[in-house]
């Protein structure tokens, strides 16, 4: 059994922790934030600890770390404690839940999360520290870079290449063989059937009030 720090303390974590919490394969010590959010208090039952005071509380020799952070300012936040954390001498973890089904022969990158439902077809490729949310589907020969977070139900295409530091909202699909440049925002439910340049936005427009009642339109329209 892994002895594991997971970094962060907010929602990400608290779903990261009831996932890991109940494997066998590990056994949660705490948490770690910076310093600036310590005092900020925890839900948690196991100790949140700075980051400062984490190397003599947990020694990088006997814990590793899951990354349990969001997506903030495009995944840079996750990076900068990812890149830390390594400098202070942790193994990160890469996190793959028993019901993900991982068909890939490239191994999966340092510190990336995969979780339940998710599918990863044949020869994907996903670099560090990338968040696979549950049912996502990564289809044959895509690219997913390092520090990316891709949410539920989303599904990156064959041959994709999606840059580092995206974020793929809910329900996306990104089409086949297109390059997604780095820091490239996709929001939920958007298709996506061009390339994308480096830190561009694609949304797709939120649902909108039509003139009829549901009674009306399910009059007119049989639904």
């Amino acid at each position: 059994m892994k002895n594991i720090i997971l970094a962060g303390n907010a929602v990400t974590a608290e779903i990261l922790y009831s996932y890991i919490g109940s494997d066998s394969r590990y056994a949660v010590a705490g948490f770690t934030v910076d310093d600036a959010f310590v005092d900020k208090g925890s839900q948690f039952d196991r100790p949140t600890v700075a980051l400062s005071k984490l190397v003599e509380t947990f020694p990088p020799d006997r814990h590793a770390v899951v990354m349990a952070m969001g997506y903030s300012n495009v995944n840079d936040d996750r990076a900068s404690m990812f890149t830390r954390l390594k400098a202070m001498g942790y193994a990160i973890e890469t996190y793959l839940h028993p019901q993900a089904l991982i068909h890939s022969r490239h191994p999966i990158g340092e510190g990336s999360i995969v979780l339940p439902g998710a599918v990863v077809e044949p020869e994907v490729r996903i670099g560090a520290d990338s968040l696979v949310w549950c049912n996502v589907t990564l289809a044959h020969h895509c690219t997913i870079g390092d520090h990316c977070w891709v949410a539920s139900g989303a599904v990156v295409s064959g041959k994709a290449n999606i840059g580092d530091n995206c974020f793929i909202g809910v329900n996306a699909t990104i089409v086949n063989a297109l390059s997604i440049g780095d820091h490239v925002i996709v929001g939920g439910g958007a298709l996506i059937t061009k390339d994308a340049k480096a830190a561009s936005v694609h949304l797709t427009r939120s649902a909108e009030q039509i003139r009829f009642t549901s009674q009306d339109y399910a009059k007119h329209f049989g639904v």
